[in-house]
Formats: structure tokens, sequence, C-alpha cells
């Protein structure tokens, strides 16, 4: 098959940036793949076109396209306003605006939006939605360790602080210290400058380190150190870094919301937490922090259920949904939902 990949062709820590270079390297190896470059590209004899993030989607690009359009859909921040603590919400608000408006018309230039998780598929509204759950990751360069040689070290791995949450974790950390005086808060992500230094100034006197940018390489390799994963986000759809955490021996918390209930079964592969209890993410940290037998019961379980996340179910099906689009493409083709 002869496959054109439309990326952002930059790199990113985690989340998307991980799914497209495993898409990339695992596609290359079974079609013949083309990277968009320029509008020359769109005039080659494509047999489809896949878009891996909808957010960088042009009209131009979409329109001048010959051959079926399927397109990776990885948040849904646009189907409605969320408000939450953040200096940036003014913009936030007039950008959920534009992105409605701008996706009603896109979406008629799609012939298939790739949803990964339930919450997601059931949330967007297309004639051509394809549910794919495999977003294969690759766990060869995830290091690990036994619990007792990891560090009372707390980890949150993600840009756009404070819709992942960060405020509230801040808030988790003093009681965290009056439990366990040794923890520590790792914040690995990238953000604005703004939002960089008001996370700054929100985690003074309490002991969190930032870093700002970190090879992939080196996230895995810190996994590897620590005792736990928080992500209490406000808005989350299926993020990569729980499957990451888990391998590498992390179990996580998340938040209840968005499509968070969908990797983690609480209690037996990680935690949730009501978004507004503090006080229950604080509890599941100390817990994770100073109990043993529970983290790693929760690892196991946690391994036991991400077995489903292969490359090869990844392959298998976004190879159905390649051939089902470009089948509803042509003459005889018809638009319908598929699961």
């Amino acid at each position: 098959m002869k496959i054109l990949l439309i990326t952002k062709n930059a790199e990113s820590l985690t989340g998307a940036g991980t799914y497209e270079a495993n898409l990339i390297r695992e596609l290359s190896r079974r079609h013949q793949v083309g990277i968009y470059r320029s509008p020359a590209d769109l005039e080659q004899d494509w047999d489809i076109a896949h878009c891996t993030d909808l957010k960088h989607l042009t009209f131009k690009v979409a329109k001048a396209l010959r051959c079926p359009l399927v397109v990776d859909a990885h948040d849904y921040y646009w189907v409605h306003f969320y408000r939450f603590f953040c200096l940036d919400l003014p913009l936030r608000f007039l950008v959920q605006k534009y992105r409605r408006i701008k996706y009603h018309f896109l979406f008629k230039l799609i012939d298939g939006i790739i949803l990964h998780g339930k919450f997601l598929y059931d949330l967007y509204d297309h004639p051509n939605k394809y549910l794919s759950f495999y977003f294969g990751l690759d766990y060869s360069g995830i290091e690990t360790k036994a619990w007792q040689e990891r560090e009372n070290l707390i980890l949150f791995v993600g840009g756009d602080f404070f819709r992942k949450g960060l405020p509230r974790l801040l808030r988790a950390l003093p009681g965290v210290l009056a439990k366990v005086p040794d923890a520590r808060l790792l914040v690995i992500g990238k953000d604005y400058w703004y939002a960089k230094a008001l996370a700054r100034l929100l985690s003074r006197k309490l002991p969190v380190e930032f870093r700002f940018g970190m090879p992939l390489s080196e996230v895995y390799r810190t996994y590897a150190r620590s005792r736990v994963m928080v992500l209490p986000s406000e808005i989350e759809a299926t993020p990569i870094v729980v499957a990451e955490s888990t391998m590498a021996g992390v179990p996580p918390i998340l938040s209840a919301v968005g499509g968070h209930p969908e990797l983690v079964r609480d209690g037996e592969t990680g935690f949730l937490f009501p978004l507004e209890n503090t006080g229950m993410l604080t509890e599941k940290i100390v817990a994770c922090l100073t109990d043993r037998e529970l983290s790693e019961k929760l690892v196991a379980e946690g391994k036991k259920f991400l077995e489903q996340f292969t490359i090869d179910r990844m392959m298998v099906r976004l190879e159905e949904i390649y051939r089902a689009a470009i089948a509803a493409k042509s003459p005889a083709g018809r638009h319908g939902e598929h699961t």
C-alpha cells in the first residue's frame, strides 16, 4: 500500500509524538510510506493519506488530496469549553470556539476519523469513525528496577501543566510530605513560558524539580527511579504515559475523567480519584510510596491488562481502517460507523 503520512514533523516527549514515531517506523516496514513535506507530495499517486493528529490538518492539504484521508483525533477540548485554573483561560475559550467551527467544515473533507478509546468514539460525530484502542507501544526501551531500589519520587509527565492538573497535585503534596518526608515531585514536560513561571511560583517551598525538555529515552530511565506516576488531569483522553509508567513498574494514579477509566481499573491496575478529592489523591500517593506489596500488585495486574497494546494489534487494526476508508471512498462504497 502507498501511504502518505501527514505529521507535525517535530519531536515530542510522549503522547501523540510517541504514537507518530511508532507509526512511521512500523508502517515503513510493511508499506511504501512517504512523509508530507511540500504541496508536491500531494500530487503523487497514493492509496491513502493519514494525518496523525487532527490539530495539524489544514484545509489546504485536505482539499488538495486526491486519495482517501484518515485522521487521528487525540483530544476533545474543542467539543465543549472546559473551565479550570490557568492564566490563558480566555485564549482557550477563543481557541475552542475557533476549532469547533473549523472542524465542522474540515470533517467534510475527511474520509475517516480514528479515535483512541470508547470515550472519544462516543463523543465524536462523524459519518465514518473508527475505534482503535491499540496505540501499540514499543516497550523495549523502558527500563525497570525493583521497588526497594527506587526513590520516593512522584512523576508528573506531560505538557500543558494546568490542563493536566499540576496545581491539584501541588495541593496534595504537603499531605504526602507529612507521611513521607523525603518524597519529592519531578515534573517532566513542556509548556509556555508564563505557565512554567506560574507553576514554579505555585511550587515554591515544595520539593519539586522541573525538567522542561527530556529525550524519550531519558524519560524511560526516569520511570525506573520512581514509585508513582500521577496525572490529575482536568481533561484527558487516553494518555500513553499510563502504559509507559506501568510497563516500567510505576503504578499510575489518575483523575476519574475522560478516557482515564478505560486505562486504569481502580484498585486493580492503579487508582482513580474524583477530581475534587485532593485528600484521596494524597492518600493514594502515600500508599504507592510506602506499600511495596500494593504497588507490585498494581503493576503486575496493569501489565496483564496492557498486553493488548501491541504493535502487531495496532497495525492489524490500522490496516483494517485503511481498507475500509478506501472502500468507502470508492463509487460503490457506503458511509457508516465502524467499530
